[in-house]
């Protein structure tokens, strides 16, 4: 009797094969074995005793109370097995020598009060999170997920500011060259202010921005200027014996006159004060005895040829502020001042040939100096001042409570000669701070690499890689993302997807990493209405369209593929480009998709961002970070063929400006399933809501896909049926392998295969 009356299996069977054939054989070869069990390891707290006869129970049960509980006995199996693998990857993964990055900030906080708007809570919780894995040894893995245009880039920039500070370097991987030259030309736009060198590196194209100040002035002003003690009396005594009218001008206004930060001033004004950078040649880090020679170089014509007010020298430059005093008359009455260049010339002259001579070395020791600006005003050298007499503290050369000798003043001038402490020269932390800097500064290496996949090759070299920042992540092969993150001393990783990840997954595929999520969207963005649109309709849209074009906004026209497919009835961009042409004349439209150059890309894009071109008819290869606010346009042609994720990224392309944006799905499909998937688009733009209702309608089995999460393909157990006893396994693996890390018991030797059958795999400790 196990054909009816009773609990009875169905399987999958072929032609020829009938479904009672195939039962009564697999019935009759249960009955012939002794013993039918599944071999599940389980530790105790799991196991239930129903593995000695789980196979007969699970084919042929009693009732559903048994298959029930045999049931979830094997989910248990499998969902244990998972969890030990990722586990033991999490353990891996802590066990690994990674950077304790350990700085005040600084960069970070100059960025963010930069910015033109303020942090939501939620990035700033965030960041909070990952400023805290960065300062510890053990090497970050964390996701960070937000929904599109939620703000994750500015985080992991910031992020990226912190690894910086500590001396090391930065990388930001993007799956598309389009995506890599967005972030390069943001980066560029944020960062260039405060000297960070950036470099892009993809498969056409190898960039490195122009070197920069070492003055980073404003931000940090505004935090010197909070700094107290003898600086303040100092301040009050830096114009003693130079009258204030032949400095500034009596109204106080500044002089109509701009100096590049790059050069000289074309001109010298009488009694001016310059404040003045000059960096050692291909970033020497200078000796502790070599900085008190360069001071006491400065120091040397100080109230002979012009009067110092401060001067700091760090380990890789020097600066300071000074002012020429008179040289001689001419006879006829005028005064003529000695010239900044001379002097500069003096001071880098006397200061190399000495340094050489001590060293002995040869060959220049210093670049060409930088003229930071023209002191117009009291206020303006009060905050150059507090700048250098702050800067080895602010910068993070030394610790707070640490002295640093090298900073000079005029009430210091009670030290005459060489007089610095011995132990200053020589102290642990003066050389800790030095290789600092040479990790830092060394040979002039970028400080952060942009990228594409070019960045996983032996043409990009990383000289010091502390945080790898990978973007779209999900776009990436596991083994593509271990390549750039498996080096020694182990990088802190983050990872970032604009994909909300259902809840389940972040316990399976995502298990081994640390989850950050940014829920709050940034204030000021504007509403993106979604429209749903059938052929007969499709009119409408277009009048609309061109409406939106004829007052400046910009417009993008997706479609499924490049050229038409006789197996697929969908419609291509390359056929329809030349219909948009005529139905938008004389806006200018143009094509863009994966086959062309990506040389016309960026031309492409780069008229598109100046607003040059009206409309982009485009495939998906927009469908990630592109970022032109005036575009509020989109028209998404077999809106059906793509899933509700990627429609939603697609999406995600408008609406990042003031304007009210408009998404137009076309879809000439009338079924049921296709109108219940777009109709979720249409109600909401939350995307986590979206991504669970993908997960409901494509199921965990597109979603998961083994080849990219390289995890053990699940037979039974399913993701959101069973998330409890997912969460029961993984509990049950994270506690076995910290009270036993090294599965040494004797009871718990037997689950050490779980862990070798990951040897050889992809699995790695970036998801």
């Amino acid at each position: 009797m196990i054909h009816f009356r009773r609990v009875t299996p169905i399987y999958p069977a072929t032609e020829g094969l009938s479904q009672r054939v195939l039962r009564g054989l697999i019935f009759r070869l249960l009955e012939q074995v002794e013993i039918a069990s599944a071999d599940v390891p389980l530790p105790a707290s799991l196991s239930d005793g129903e593995d000695e006869s789980a196979l007969r129970k699970i084919h042929f049960p009693e009732n559903n109370e048994q298959l029930r509980k045999v049931r979830d006995h094997l989910v248990l199996g499998e969902f244990f097995r998972m969890q030990m693998q990722i586990a033991a990857t999490r353990a891996e993964n802590s066990a690994r020598v990674g950077c304790r990055h350990q700085s005040r900030g600084l960069l970070a906080e100059q960025f963010i009060a930069a910015l033109p708007f303020a942090f939501t809570s939620a990035q700033q919780r965030v960041f909070n999170e990952v400023k805290r894995d960065l300062q510890v040894a053990s090497p970050m893995n964390r996701l960070l997920q937000g929904d599109v245009g939620s703000g994750k880039t500015v985080v992991a920039i910031a992020a990226m500011l912190l690894a910086v500070e500590s001396g090391a370097q930065a990388a930001l991987m993007a799956p598309t060259q389009i995506l890599a030259e967005q972030h390069y030309a943001v980066l560029r736009n944020w960062l260039d202010p405060l000297g960070i060198r950036i470099a892009l590196r993809t498969g056409t194209r190898q960039e490195d921005n122009a070197p920069l100040p070492l003055f980073q002035n404003a931000a940090r002003a505004a935090h010197a200027s909070g700094a107290s003690g003898s600086g303040s009396a100092r301040v009050s005594r830096v114009g003693d014996g130079v009258t204030p009218s032949r400095t500034f001008s009596e109204t106080g206004e500044a002089p109509e006159v701009r100096y590049s930060h790059q050069r000289l001033p074309h001109f010298e004004k009488p009694w001016a004060i310059y404040a003045v950078t000059i960096g050692t040649k291909k970033r020497r880090c200078l000796s502790p005895k070599a900085r008190t020679i360069v001071l006491d170089s400065l120091r040397y014509f100080h109230n002979k040829r012009y009067e110092l007010f401060a001067a700091c020298v760090m380990p890789d430059h020097v600066h300071f502020l000074m002012q020429p005093w008179p040289k001689a008359g001419s006879g006829t009455g005028n005064v003529i001042f000695w010239p900044l260049k001379e002097l500069l010339h003096s001071i880098k002259s006397f200061s190399a040939h000495t340094i050489n001579k001590l060293e002995r070395t040869q060959g220049p020791i210093w670049e060409k100096e930088r003229f930071d600006r023209y002191i117009r005003s009291d206020a303006d050298l009060i905050e150059k001042f507090e700048h250098i007499l702050r800067n080895p503290w602010d910068s993070g050369v030394a610790g707070q409570d640490e002295d640093y000798p090298w900073v000079w003043t005029q009430d210091d001038e009670m030290r005459k000669g060489s007089s610095f402490r011995r132990d200053a020269e020589t102290s642990t932390r003066d050389a800790c701070a030095t290789r600092k800097q040479e990790l830092a500064l060394d040979g002039g290496a970028p400080h952060i690499i942009v990228g594409t996949h070019a960045l996983l090759y032996e043409g990009v070299n990383f000289t010091n890689l502390g945080l790898a920042v990978i973007d779209e992540q999900h776009k990436f092969g596991v083994a593509q993302r271990a390549k750039l993150t498996s080096r020694e001393p182990a990088p802190d990783v983050l990872v970032m997807t604009a994909t909300p990840i259902p809840r389940t997954l972040t316990m399976t595929i995502y298990g081994d990493l640390e989850i950050s999520t940014i829920d709050e969207m940034p204030r000021g963005r504007g509403e993106v209405i979604t429209h749903l649109l059938t052929g007969d309709k499709s009119g409408e849209a277009i009048t609309f369209l061109r409406e939106q074009l004829s007052v400046g906004r910009q417009a993008y026209i997706i479609y499924p593929l490049i050229d038409e497919s006789e197996k697929l009835e969908a419609k291509a961009a390359a056929k329809e480009f030349e219909i948009w042409q005529e139905r938008l004349r004389p806006f200018r439209c143009e094509l863009l998709h994966g086959r062309v150059a990506s040389l016309d890309k960026q031309s492409i894009m780069q008229r598109f961002r100046a607003g040059e071109t009206k409309a982009l008819i485009s495939t998906t290869v927009i469908e990630v970070g592109v970022d032109i606010p005036n575009a509020t346009i989109m028209l998404i042609e077999n809106a059906e063929r793509f899933g509700l994720s990627q429609l939603h990224q697609l999406r995600g392309r408008i609406g990042r400006g003031a304007h009210t944006s408009h998404c137009w799905l076309a879809s000439s499909d009338k079924s049921t399933e296709a109108r219940t998937k777009l109709s979720v688009l249409e109600k909401t733009a939350n995307g986590f809501e979206i991504a669970e209702a993908d997960w409901e309608l494509r199921g965990p089995g597109d979603l998961l896909g083994t080849a990219q999460s390289g995890l053990p393909e699940l037979k039974l157990g399913d993701l959101r049926r069973d998330a409890g006893l997912m969460r029961m396994a993984r509990r049950a693996a994270l506690d076995l392998l910290e009270n036993d890390p090294g599965l040494d018991s004797p009871e718990n030797q037997r689950f050490r295969n779980l862990i070798v059958e990951r040897q050889g795999q992809t699995f790695s400790h970036v998801s």
